[in-house]
């Protein structure tokens, strides 16, 4: 392959990249997550090896130093050491599928930055690959605008829009990205129609990040244009244009602000389901949130591990060791501090952390050095107003940063404008560097070595390619296979739910949570096969064991381990479980109300009680823990304190919820029972399951002719329940139970 096709082979890989946002995989777990990865890797990979033949065999496309580029190695070092101690070093490499990141992420980005810094060196090139990338942020602008329509669901439902990225969040950074990059290309490009089309897909781009109603990103976009216009006017003379339009800027958002503050309390405000989430921020509505809650969890992380932290995707374990029980009303899970100056924190340490503002600061210091900077040799260096720009672009990235964390499309718009800043960087000359080059250069001109590095580089990347992209698609889509089968409602083969656990791969530990919960659900249908019943209990308990083995300080699979093997009766080494997952998670109540009800079904009800008033105790204004201790003090016998917690439950819950009615049947309290489930039948008339729950406790109340009685007139008000009815009445009046 000549050198030429490669460099087409390399610039068409570049200029594909800029579409992966608009992927999504329904055929994959993750859909919105996994495909747009896959894709970006498969890319990378294929570009980086053509970019290494054309490199070894050029060395004009080898890349010049740059302290982006050595603060970007140093950074990858860094985390490589993390992630090397991590807790779960696996893990902290290769993620899992919902996040897709891990190090194996990191290595695709530096080898991304690494091509472009080396390829796209004129300011032509850069023109066109940020003007397509414009053009596919109006394709999410189009798709988006549909989305307001209700032409297109909007993913993660409610009202804020999200594209085709599955998470405003995530749409929000992107547009505020785009309308930068069009504000960059507009006071670069001469022409009027240019100008325009610029303008109108920024002010689309406006329009979408305005309803996909998120702050940080919003309160970000803001600041950056406020910094862009500062700039601008310090920087400009009296009679400069752009001056005047940097005050008049300035003014208009003072005045803006102002307008918002004077109607944020009125209906119009309130009403709109975007203005009025910038009008309820306050410390107050802080305090209700789960970064409230994790942010101070992630500073304990740090503090235990300060050097190198806990390694890439080890939050989850600083979160289950520092849980704060009043997260009661929150997601069960946190796997990120949600905030990316902490994730790093926590994830490298002060090193990581360092090694990561080190990138931040030589980015900042190649924009402030606007005199050295150059697209191409003898080209004027980035204009005022370009630097103005980019200054502003960072400062929103940075600030909206500071709230959430980086997914695939931020990286790759981060590290985009990385690699556009280092082109301009003037070259930095080490006698080191030389040396490496010039034993690169020598390397690579013996020409007998040069066909085998060639070729070992295509056996190498065809390597890749199976490891990385391919087995973990297989095994995604294995899993996925299995959701589908049981969302439909059909139970499967025992090779079905064995093939995505036969490897221990990316996906192994999220195929085992979710197939263990539908072994659960299969296993507790009548119809179900023993033989399968005992095989997928075999198969899901030897994976638990390799999970544990791999991974024993994840409170998370000691507690699925635990409900799973409790579903299947093994209380007794369910509870040794659930005790190791205590130790892991001292503060979380879900693990306290497993043990409870392990021990309570194991005949230990003085140690259940325990438990049930622990998780009582971490916490008493919940009222799940609540109810569970004044189940369990029923349970045990305590009638009057029992009575006296469970009255400050909502009387609905004791009504609607079956674990009352089990303690109820558990105590042979039949006549309560009776009572409670008319007071169900006379809330919710037209649900038949509840009539039929009490045809049940007639039965065991020996109350047989009542059950008689109640079936028919199941009958005589609903028809098509006749067959089952009668059948039903047959049972009993024989002395059976149906």
């Amino acid at each position: 392959m000549t050198n030429k096709q490669l460099k087409y082979i390399i610039l068409a890989g570049l200029f594909t990249i800029p579409f992966v946002p608009l992927i999504v995989s329904p055929s994959l777990f993750f859909p919105f997550i996994t495909g747009k990865a896959f894709i970006f890797r498969l890319i990378v990979e294929i570009i980086f090896a053509a970019w290494l033949v054309l490199a070894m065999r050029d060395k004009s496309y080898r890349p010049k130093f740059s302290w982006i580029l050595g603060s970007i190695f140093i950074f990858l070092l860094v985390i490589a050491a993390a992630d090397f101690f991590a807790q779960n070093p696996f893990k902290a490499f290769w993620s899992n599928f919902e996040r897709m990141e891990g190090y194996i992420t990191l290595l695709h980005l530096g080898a991304f930055f690494v091509v472009m810094i080396s390829v796209l060196k004129t300011r032509e090139l850069w023109n066109k690959l940020l003007a397509t990338s414009l053009g596919v942020s109006f394709m999410m602008a189009i798709y988006s605008f549909l989305q307001i329509a209700g032409k297109i669901t909007i993913n993660q439902g409610g009202v804020r829009v999200d594209g085709t990225l599955g998470n405003a969040s995530y749409l929000a950074i992107y547009m505020v990205f785009h309308i930068f990059f069009a504000a960059l290309l507009f006071v670069r490009f001469k022409e009027k129609w240019q100008k325009v089309l610029l303008g109108i897909v920024a002010l689309m781009d406006l329009i979408v990040l305005y309803f996909t109603a998120t702050r940080g990103a919003i309160l970000g976009f803001i600041g950056g244009v406020i910094i862009t216009f500062i700039y601008l006017l310090l920087k400009s003379k009296k009679s400069d244009k752009i001056r005047k339009t940097a005050i008049s800027g300035l003014l208009g958002l003072v005045v803006f602000v102002g307008l918002f503050l004077a109607v944020k309390n009125t209906n119009f405000v309130k009403k709109s389901p975007v203005l009025s989430r910038f009008s309820s921020l306050s410390f107050a509505e802080v305090k209700t949130q789960g970064r409230y809650f994790v942010w101070p969890m992630a500073i304990k992380g740090f503090i235990e591990r300060p050097i190198l932290g806990w390694g890439q995707e080890g939050f989850n374990f600083v979160f289950n060791k520092y849980y704060n029980p009043r997260m009661y009303n929150q997601e069960s899970w946190f796997d990120r501090a949600h905030s990316t100056p902490l994730d790093w924190l926590v994830a490298g340490g002060a090193l990581g952390f360092l090694s990561y503002i080190s990138i931040l600061f030589a980015l900042f210091f190649y924009i402030f050095k606007s005199k050295d900077l150059s697209l191409l040799e003898n080209e004027e260096g980035l204009s005022k107003n370009e630097k103005a720009v980019m200054l502003g672009l960072v400062s929103a990235y940075i600030f909206n940063n500071l709230f959430v964390f980086d997914q695939i499309s931020s990286y790759i718009l981060f590290f985009t404008i990385l690699a556009y800043i280092h082109i301009g960087a003037p070259e930095t000359s080490f006698s080191w560097w030389e040396k490496v080059s010039a034993k690169a250069t020598k390397i690579f001109e013996n020409e007998k070595i040069k066909p085998v590095i060639e070729a070992s580089i295509l056996i190498l990347t065809i390597a890749i390619i199976y490891f990385v992209i391919y087995t973990p698609w297989q095994q995604n889509k294995n899993l996925l296979k299995v959701l589908e089968i049981n969302n439909e409602g059909k139970v499967g083969t025992i090779e079905l739910y064995a093939k995505p656990l036969s490897n221990y791969d990316v996906g192994f530990s999220e195929s085992l949570e979710h197939i263990s919960q539908i072994a659960i659900t299969v296993a507790a249908r009548p119809k179900t096969p023993a033989e399968l019943k005992q095989k997928l209990f075999n198969m899901i308990d030897r994976a638990f064991k390799k999970q544990l083995e791999i991974d024993p300080n994840d409170a998370r699979y000691r507690l699925f381990y635990g409900i799973f093997l409790s579903r299947f009766g093994w209380y007794g080494k369910a509870i040794k479980q659930l005790e190791k997952a205590k130790k892991l998670s001292p503060k979380k109540q879900q693990i306290y109300f497993e043990l409870s009800s392990n021990l309570l079904l194991d005949g230990k009800t003085k140690e259940a009680l325990k438990m049930a008033k622990t998780a009582y105790e971490l916490e008493t204004s919940y009222q799940e823990a609540r109810f569970m201790y004044g189940l369990t003090l029923l349970a045990s016998g305590n009638t009057s304190l029992s009575e006296k917690i469970l009255k400050e439950v909502p009387e609905s819950k004791l009504i609607f919820d079956n674990r009352y009615l089990n303690v109820l049947l558990h105590l042979k309290r039949y006549s309560k029972m009776i009572n409670i489930v008319k007071k169900r039948i006379q809330l919710d008339p037209k649900n038949l399951q509840h009539r039929i729950t009490l045809v049940a406790v007639y039965i065991q109340a020996n109350r047989r002719g009542k059950a008689v009685q109640t079936l028919e007139e199941i009958i005589k008000s609903n028809s098509s329940f006749k067959k089952q009815g009668e059948y039903y009445i047959k049972e009993i009046k024989a002395g059976r139970n149906p």
